[in-house]
């Protein structure tokens, strides 16, 4: 009995320290890859949103081509395998050797530009695919372990059932539930959580799954450089904003602000100066407005506010008092004072969908840099508010 005994608990013992050690490994694995491919996706997406914007922008006469450096330096920062990175570099460097000839042709900058975005959107689909590869052998090291499990207890089953119950419970449970998540984050369910269950190391890598899947799930709705929303929590955020006011009978406004001579100011100073008065409006405007309203950076030196449950008056007041806040901002030794313009929507007065109402606000904006900058516009008709 004591040998029986000695060889159920040896038997215990190498059992658990073998899962453990498997899970230790997925663990390392699993968040090295997470990490790795998390900031390429992220970074990938941030040029594409950065070459988009440069583009229109460019083709609208408010980029000169030299400020295409900042989205070229955007790849630098992003972790892919060195051909990727080349054959994108080539593709940024062909769309600037384009701008930058004296009459460029239109066909030549789209294609260029399209270019760009195309072999980003493949490499992004790629990084995905990795994951996807990847899965599988998270997956056999998880039915491996529950074989290994399964097979003890065969031999010592009247002696190890309850280990097996344990075991299933706190090993094989767990990380099935885990293998399932990684499963749905790599077909794109970024809203896809595994349970924090299992003994201390299966819980520990559910815990850094999750904080993987959270940090990929706000890189892709977050701006880098003002840790604002970006352009697409802004745009999840208006369509919440009218699924709520269907049901709920309600206005609500939004602001499209635009940083007056910012182009100027960034040839005057340098990026970087631009860069740290980008930080410094977004931290005003975040202070400013009220808790329940949702500011974002909606784009280049331009951002958004969607502020919920407010009449004309009271949209038009939060936009002055964000207007005044970005005025009084004290002037670093390395820049001057910025002022921004304002143009103000409020649903249903002036659209009674995403589209419309930030025409709306943009015209009103275009309004407000007409009648002399630094100012809100809140109508077309009425006065423009600020000095």
């Amino acid at each position: 009995m004591l040998v029986l005994t000695g060889t159920f608990t040896v038997a215990l013992f190498a059992i658990t320290f073998g899962l453990t050690w498997r899970a230790k490994l997925a663990q390392e694995r699993w968040t090295q890859i997470i990490s790795v491919e998390t900031r390429a996706v992220a970074g990938l997406e941030e040029l594409i949103r950065a070459q988009n914007s440069f583009h229109v922008r460019y083709l609208d006469g408010q980029e000169l081509p030299e400020r295409h450096l900042v989205v070229s330096q955007l790849l630098g920062g992003v972790p892919i395998p060195a051909p990727d990175a080349r054959r994108l570099r080539a593709r940024l460097a062909a769309f600037r050797d384009v701008i930058e000839e004296s009459e460029p042709r239109r066909a030549d900058i789209d294609a260029t530009a399209h270019a760009i975005v195309t072999d980003a959107q493949q490499i992004i689909a790629m990084r995905k695919r990795e994951i996807s590869r990847q899965l599988p052998a998270l997956q056999r090291e998880s039915r491996s372990m529950m074989s290994s499990g399964l097979a003890v207890a065969w031999i010592i089953a009247l002696l190890a059932f309850a280990a097996v119950q344990i075991t299933l419970r706190k090993v094989v449970t767990p990380i099935e539930e885990l293998s399932a998540a990684a499963d749905r984050v790599a077909a794109g369910d970024l809203a896809a959580r595994a349970p924090i269950a299992g003994d201390h190391e299966i819980a520990t890598l559910g815990t850094a799954f999750n904080r993987m899947a959270d940090e990929l799930r706000s890189r892709a709705r977050t701006d880098e450089l003002t840790n604002l929303p970006n352009f697409r929590a802004f745009r999840e955020r208006i369509d919440d904003e009218l699924a709520r006011v269907d049901r709920y009978p309600e206005t609500f406004g939004v602001l499209v602000l635009d940083l007056d001579r910012f182009k100027k100011y960034n040839d005057t100073y340098g990026h970087q100066a631009g860069n740290e008065a980008l930080q410094r409006v977004s931290s005003a405007i975040r202070q400013t407005v009220r808790s329940v309203d949702f500011p974002a950076r909606y784009g280049g030196e331009e951002f958004a506010v969607i502020a919920p449950q407010v009449d004309r008056p009271a949209l038009t007041a939060i936009a002055e008092r964000v207007r005044a806040a970005i005025e009084a901002l004290p002037a670093p030794e390395d820049g001057s004072v910025v002022t921004v313009s304002i143009g103000a929507a409020l649903f249903p007065e002036d659209g009674q969908d995403r589209d419309a109402l930030f025409e709306a606000a943009d015209a009103r904006l275009y309004e407000a840099k007409k009648r002399g900058r630094n100012r809100v516009v809140a109508t077309l008709t009425a006065r423009a508010s600020g000095s």
